[in-house]
């Protein structure tokens, strides 16, 4: 029994003599005339839509040259199994809502991900094609990926007091705004405001009386994928004046997540550290860190100096140290002048690079001009060897200004070989210093030589020992307190080859992965804005509506890039130029199969002839830079109040090119979510407008087909497209509605109720009893 039947309870309507005729008789006889035969009442609206075939079987009867399709959601299509049944038995070909989309199958380290695609695929009979919907869009890119290919190198000048090499470049809100971090949308109030954690600014958030779990009040920093195998460590600053609850986390683009160390923050700022590999068993795909700290409503909480990246190991860690007091913690034990002024050596208790405490060496100004003229001496814990090899690292800085240091080392017998490291330029900021030596003679202690240039001397972190250093942690270093990032931006001849690769690898790996089960794209989808220019391309992007428009992108030292974009939203041809088109079908063309047809679609053509002209000459761009394109698509999401006049003026525009013509999403939307029958009927009437405007004005040859946008008015369908409207087919209950019928007479070309009679009413009924519904 078909799905749409009209099912009647058999105590309803039991099918006898006697009720039939009842009927019949109701209906009436005409003046002087013997019985109406029953064949001869007419159906109503609802017995003639149960009487209809399917739409493909009418697809195959009157218009074999083209294909009916349907826009569908894969999740639905392979969860749902009535959804599957009434699109398999409807339609001929299959467009995915977002399945194939970029950002729906590029990762964020650009591997492409087929999960849903091989799930949809391998469901979809053999007989109905799939549309491959879209290769190249202005949105549902994945922004994060391209922005990475494009972005300037960040070189971190990590602080000496930092865990990791941070690349959170606006991670002390310093500019006073909160640019660069998401998560904006919590159950909070928030303001960048003064003063911060030893700093002008930090980020105040206040909780709303709606708070009510910790996951509802949330800040992350884009960070791109996560590599599995690297351990990542953090930092941060926080305050609360309730104790709240401070948990670090990580979130993929499914908001699926990795949860970390929990920490409570106190009325004063403490500094929250952790460090974490990231592994296969952890969430796959992470791409934003932060933290969260909902559920305590009017609360509030300040961040500031909230710092991520790979963990900066220990260039010293498991190193064996030959000194017996290398970080002067306590005093200066084991350290003794011997060159320099009396009293010139002395315990620093509140200066140091890792930790309080540090060698502090003042050179007066009447005793420069030569190394060895202060001399500051340690014994070795044992003697080493001549010929050993050496490995001496030590922390300097100046109070102010610049100074000069180095090592030398000394013998037992203060005779012999001496090795002389380099004169070192000593700046005012803590710096890394590492001399590798083999040594010219037994060694039994080192010495700091500070008389070449006045001025006071901070030493701290020394270690000598035979063990290497354990990273490529470069000698002399600068490090500081600040933590800062500087740039390294990339030309745009370097942006523009990186995207064609990525534009290139995303071609191929659909193409070659999907095979020959699909032989129609949408190479290049809406790429012209409804001024008619070419989409972000001289300054016209995407205006969002409500929300910010799309802006030209920023480079500059203190942020790095900036696209200006909406999430997952990416213009290619601001990159690449025009020629973006031109190789997005060449990248096509060399990797699908030879009969595969390749199509540019947009939307408001029907309404906007300019907007048309512009498409066509898009199209005669790529073709006259040596690519093919095979076909145009129109979108038509119209409202029953398109005329057939705009309707022909498209399609003979359209056909008028030589190439194939589809509708590639059609509806028709009636306003409301609760249309009238006259409504109902005013739809059903436009859409068969539409059919029949198409076979007169499209020749056969040019008549791809046409594809409705989605299957039914369920919510399901419509939580983020026309969600206040009902422009389908079928009701939410799979119920036809009048636009079946007049997408079927479209198809036709005729009125198929007409063949109908009243001997076809029972076909619209059935028992309970003789079949069970569906």
């Amino acid at each position: 029994m078909k799905l749409n039947k009209i099912i009647l309870p058999v105590v309803a309507c039991a099918l006898t003599f006697g009720s039939c005729y009842d009927e019949k008789m109701e209906w009436g006889k005409p003046d002087g005339h013997g019985d109406v035969n029953i064949s001869d009442i007419p159906l109503a609206l609802k017995e003639k839509l149960a009487n209809y075939d399917y739409i493909k079987a009418y697809a195959k009867q009157y218009a074999p040259h083209m294909t009916i399709g349907l826009g569908l959601g894969a999740d639905l299509y392979i969860n749902d199994t009535q959804y599957k049944q009434v699109a398999d038995e409807n339609f001929q070909l299959f467009t995915t809502g977002n399945a194939m989309k970029h950002a729906s199958v590029v990762k964020t380290n650009g591997e492409l991900d087929f999960t849903t695609i091989d799930a949809f695929l391998s469901l979809v009979p053999a007989d109905i094609q799939i549309y491959g919907h879209n290769f190249l869009w202005h949105t549902q890119q994945k922004q994060t990926y391209l922005k990475s290919l494009i972005a300037p190198e960040i070189i971190v000048e990590s602080g000496d007091d930092d865990v990791c090499e941070n690349i959170v470049n606006n991670y002390d809100f310093e500019g006073g705004n909160a640019n660069g971090w998401t998560g904006l949308w919590g159950k909070y109030t928030y303001a960048v405001e003064q003063p911060g954690h030893d700093s002008d600014y930090a980020i105040h958030f206040t909780m709303t009386n709606e708070t009510s779990a910790n996951y509802d009040c949330q800040l992350f920093w884009p960070t791109g994928m996560l590599k599995t195998g690297v351990t990542y460590a953090y930092s941060f600053w926080v305050k609360s004046d309730v104790g709240i609850k401070v948990q670090f986390i990580g979130q993929n683009a499914s908001y699926e997540g990795i949860y970390k160390d929990t920490f409570t923050a106190p009325s004063d700022w403490i500094r929250c550290t952790g460090e974490f590999t990231y592994t296969e068993s952890d969430t796959k795909d992470i791409e934003r860190i932060g933290i969260q700290f909902g559920g305590t409503p009017g609360s509030n909480v300040w961040v500031d100096d909230f710092k991520f990246g790979k963990k900066i190991e220990d260039p010293d860690a498991n190193r064996t140290n030959l000194l017996t007091n290398g970080n002067f913690t306590e005093d200066i034990q084991d350290w003794s002048k011997w060159n320099g002024d009396d009293g010139c050596n002395t315990w620093n208790d509140s200066e140091g690079n890792k930790a309080k405490g540090c060698l502090q060496v003042v050179n007066a100004a009447d005793n420069e001009n030569g190394e060895w003229k202060v001399q500051i001496h340690s014994n070795l814990l044992q003697t080493i060897a001549k010929g050993t090899k050496l490995y001496i690292s030590y922390y300097i800085k100046m109070a102010s200004g610049t100074g000069s240091a180095r090592i030398s080392t000394s013998t037992a017998t203060g005779t012999g070989d001496t090795n002389y490291q380099g004169n070192q330029v000593v700046a005012s900021e803590w710096q890394r210093v590492e001399w590798e030596l083999e040594a010219s003679a037994d060694i039994t202690g080192i010495n700091f030589d500070l008389g070449l240039k006045a001025g006071t001397y901070l030493i701290d972190d020394v270690i000598v020992s035979t063990d290497p250093f354990n990273s490529a942690t470069p000698a002399n270093r600068a490090v500081t307190r600040a933590g800062g990032i500087t740039y390294k931006f990339k030309t745009p001849e370097e942006k523009k080859a990186a995207l064609l690769g990525a534009m290139e690898s995303w071609i191929k790996g659909m193409l070659e992965h999907t095979g020959n089960r699909i032989k129609e794209w949408d190479v290049i989808n809406e790429p012209i804005t409804d001024n008619g220019q070419w989409r972000g391309i001289g300054g016209n992007f995407m205006s969002n509506g409500d929300e910010a428009p799309d802006t030209a992108p920023v480079e500059d030292e203190e942020s790095g890039l900036n696209l200006n974009w909406a999430a997952d939203h990416f213009y290619w041809g601001y990159y690449i130029g025009k020629e973006y088109a031109v190789k997005a079908f060449e990248y096509a063309r060399k990797y699908a199969a030879t009969d595969a047809k390749l199509y540019v679609n947009d939307y408001n053509l029907e309404s906007s002839p300019n907007k048309l002209t512009a498409l066509i000459d898009f199209v005669n761009y790529i073709e006259e830079n040596g690519q093919k394109v095979d076909g145009i698509g129109t979108q038509m999401h119209v409202s029953s109040s398109i005329t057939k006049a705009q309707v022909d003026a498209m399609f003979k525009t359209m056909a008028a090119t030589g190439k194939l013509v589809r509708v590639t999403e059609l509806d028709v939307q009636v306003g409301t979510t609760t249309p009238s029958a006259e409504q109902l009927a005013t739809q059903a009437e436009v859409y068969q407008m539409i059919f029949d405007s198409y076979r007169e004005n499209v020749p056969q040859a040019q008549q791809s087909g046409i594809t409705i946008w989605t299957l039914t008015d369920s919510k399901k369908e419509h939580e983020y497209w026309l969600s206040e409207d009902a422009p389908n087919l079928f009701d939410a209950n799979y119920g036809r509605k009048h636009a079946y019928k007049g997408v079927c007479d479209g198809i036709a070309g005729k009125d198929i109720s007409e063949d109908f009679s009243g001997d076809d009413w029972k076909n619209a009924y059935e028992t309970e009893e003789e079949t069970p519904a569906k």
